[in-house]
């Protein structure tokens, strides 16, 4: 009698434990509308695999973070109305900068106009002048305090 009561409390305890185990997964892959974010270079090769931070209206805390894919574009799906940040950076220095207006999150996603902010003005052969003037001139500063400690 003894080993059916232990065999009973054993069903009873393992029955109970099993939905504790674990857990499956489950998803669905489906289009989608939303913002699709393009960045690139002045010459007009893609920022593939750049950080992507999106900040949502009057939040300091990322909406969302990623990367650009190969072609250098990123896509979110805003979840409320207001003025939205994205900030596209590839880590060794340029960083481009947008904002995006939803006037509209239900159904079809209406946006105002992109805005691009704090883009180079400087035109790519300006750039690589200036450039190379910075490093020679770090260059000079160096040798010359090298020439007086001497």
């Amino acid at each position: 009698m003894k080993k059916i009561e232990a065999l009973l409390a054993l069903g009873v305890l393992l029955v109970l434990v099993v939905p504790v185990w674990g857990h499956g997964t489950e998803g669905v892959a489906e289009k989608e509308e939303g913002i699709l974010v393009s960045a690139e270079y002045d010459d007009g090769e893609p920022m593939n695999y750049a950080e992507v931070k999106i900040l949502a209206p009057e939040s300091d805390i990322p909406f969302q973070k990623g990367r650009t894919d190969r072609n250098g574009r990123f896509m979110f799906r805003p979840d409320q109305k207001g003025l939205w940040q994205i900030i596209v950076s590839d880590g060794v220095g340029h960083r481009l900068a947008l904002e995006r207006e939803i006037l509209d999150v239900k159904g079809d996603i209406k946006t105002a106009a992109a805005e691009k902010i704090g883009v180079s003005t400087l035109s790519r052969t300006q750039g690589i002048i200036m450039g190379v003037s910075i490093i020679l001139g770090l260059f000079g500063i160096v040798y010359g305090w090298k020439a007086r400690s001497h």
